[in-house]
């Protein structure tokens, strides 16, 4: 800090300028600083919004490993993970990548332990792959969360029925299914099912 002492009128008016054009660099130094973040994030945004439109374009025309590709890179550019993990198992179960998608979906839920939807989404994707173990552990947790989900139990039921387990516990669920969606587009496939069973 300078330590200068005016005597004179002069002297301090010229004191008192230089005073007001400092403050008035830094603030001019902050509002270009302020003004350059700006500029990053809508770059930031503009390259985020054409990578996930590349990938939407690229899923849309059967190209799945490069809409992945663009999934993956707009993830890393900071956009709405559970979008655009949502995006990637689409695109991967697609192309029949179900252990790519389970990979996603695992990675997601160890960091989003509460997301039931994508909890669904990832039985289904374990079931596909084969791990029915994993797939009933994510669907009882699904309908302990969310007993009203009629998919949830249609999807144990059929589970259930395929690992061979006792058929009248499937049954409950898919009566359960009935009864929060008698109309539902697997009401019919439920109904059979309990009937070659006898079950009302």
């Amino acid at each position: 800090m300078f330590n200068l002492k005016c005597s004179n009128l002069k002297c301090r008016r010229l004191l008192i300028l230089l005073s007001a054009a400092c403050l008035l660099s830094t603030a001019c130094g902050s509002s270009a600083l302020s003004q350059q973040r700006d500029r990053e994030a809508l770059r930031k945004e503009s390259s985020l919004h054409e990578l996930m439109a590349r990938g939407d374009a690229s899923a849309a025309i059967g190209d799945m490993i490069r809409a992945e590709q663009y999934f993956v890179s707009a993830l890393k550019a900071g956009g709405d993970e559970r979008e655009l993990v949502r995006r990637l198992l689409v695109v991967c179960a697609a192309d029949q990548r179900y252990p790519a998608a389970a990979e996603y979906a695992e990675q997601y839920l160890h960091r989003h332990p509460g997301d039931v939807d994508l909890r669904f989404a990832a039985a289904s994707i374990e079931a596909a792959v084969g791990d029915n173990r994993r797939a009933r552990e994510l669907l009882d947790t699904v309908l302990r969360e969310r007993p009203d989900w009629a998919e949830a139990h249609y999807a144990l039921a059929s589970m259930m029925r395929a690992d061979g387990e006792p058929l009248a516990l499937a049954d409950l669920h898919d009566l359960q299914y009935l009864k929060l969606n008698p109309h539902g587009p697997l009401a019919e496939t439920a109904r059979a099912r309990l009937a070659r069973r006898g079950t009302p």
